[in-house]
């Protein structure tokens, strides 16, 4: 998780949360196959993300990188936890998947993304501060307690300012697309594939 201090506004104010899926990147794996990750940014004031240095109106960006059935997951928590709440529409899982297949789902994974920080339930739900990478789950009050050690946090920031060497860019997404083209050539050792996140790109159908 990279984390990096811009003075941006909070568009969901009420909540707190922007969450959005701007990218997506194709991580190849031995002989063809591989899976794809897709990029959530999160910019946020709550407490959660924060050290106790952070003043309550500071906000914090950072991105994570989620495959599809992470997301699913996620999905299957919050719609069993609340089920009053009509989440946008799942992606449909394929065995083999194509660009416009990847495409389409990072669409509706922004949607979904959205939606969930919009509602203040979800957006504060121990489910999603676990899932984008808070280091507790079982905290009652995630708006007022502090969930990352001061000294793990600040690695982080140490960590995301050497990654990102020009600190004054205002859009984390431009930088995001500045490294793409280093992080092409890192390759995750994944023993066990999901059926779903295998890539077939040349359209042959294996057994």
């Amino acid at each position: 998780t990279l984390c990096i201090f811009f003075p941006r506004q909070i568009q969901n104010t009420h909540t707190g949360l922007d969450l959005s899926v701007p990218e997506y990147q194709e991580i190849r794996g031995k002989m063809m196959s591989g899976h794809v990750e897709y990029h959530i940014v999160v910019v946020t004031r709550l407490a959660a993300f924060k050290s106790a240095k952070h003043k309550p109106e500071d906000v914090v960006q950072f991105m994570v990188s989620k495959k599809y059935s992470e997301i699913e997951e996620l999905y299957q928590r919050l719609t069993a936890r609340y089920p009053q709440v009509s989440l946008p529409l799942l992606p449909r899982k394929v065995l083999f998947v194509g660009e416009s297949d990847i495409s389409e789902r990072r669409a509706m994974f922004n949607d979904i993304m959205k939606f969930i920080s919009k509602d203040e339930d979800l957006a504060t739900s121990p489910e999603l501060l676990e899932f984008l990478g808070t280091k507790s789950s079982s905290a009652i009050d995630f708006k007022g307690k502090n969930m990352l050690d001061d000294k793990e946090k600040e690695d982080e920031e140490n960590e995301a300012l050497d990654f990102f060497k020009e600190e004054k860019t205002p859009d984390l997404i431009s930088q995001l697309l500045s490294v793409e083209n280093v992080k092409k050539g890192e390759k995750k050792e994944e023993g066990d594939e999901e059926e779903e996140d295998i890539l077939d790109p040349l359209g042959i159908i294996r057994y």
